[in-house]
């Protein structure tokens, strides 16, 4: 079995484990791009939990909205060859979602995220920035080798709650501003 695949599994089964996960009903994962982490197995999960798992969708407006995605969904791929849910009649608000899975590229301790450069996430999710206990709580996914000791912070980021990796579930060091 490749690393990344057994990675992914790893990092699934800490994310069962996790509170949050177990009184978490909404969650919202993503179909993985070139390098990016495997979440499929968390999607494996979600559904095997009987919670509900959504995929985001890309908008013209550089945001995304949420859909319900159940195994076996037809999918297309979107502008950036990432699989998208055919059917987007029953949009979820961003907001009622308990736990988004957010890829990223480099991760740091503090909760900064460094994503592949098109802000889909911040926008969408900037709401947190004047609500930080608002649900939902925005969880990075990747590899444990992308942990940085600092990341650069823009106003407009939106920081990670928690980072999930192959060997650990990493919150937000909160003794930082």
């Amino acid at each position: 079995m490749s690393y990344r695949r057994q990675a992914a599994r790893d990092a699934a089964a800490l994310f069962i484990q996790q509170d949050i996960f177990k009184r978490s009903e909404h969650i919202a994962c993503y179909f993985c791009f070139g390098d990016e982490f495997d979440a499929m197995p968390i999607m494996e999960a979600v559904w095997q939990a009987k919670k509900h798992c959504y995929l985001p969708v890309l908008t013209d407006e550089k945001e995304l909205y949420f859909v319900e995605y159940m195994k076996g969904d037809a999918l297309l791929p979107n502008r950036y060859s990432i699989q998208e849910p055919v059917n987007q009649a029953c949009e979820f608000p961003a907001e009622n979602l308990d736990i988004v899975i957010v890829p990223l590229l480099a991760f740091d301790r503090d909760g900064q995220r460094l994503g592949t450069g098109g802000g889909y996430y911040d926008r969408t999710f900037h709401f947190l920035q004047d609500e930080p206990l608002h649900r939902p709580m925005m969880v990075g996914l990747g590899y444990e080798a992308q942990q940085e000791e600092s990341l650069p912070r823009e106003k407009w980021d939106v920081r990670l709650d928690a980072v999930l990796t192959e060997k650990k579930c990493l919150f937000k060091d909160t003794s930082s501003p």
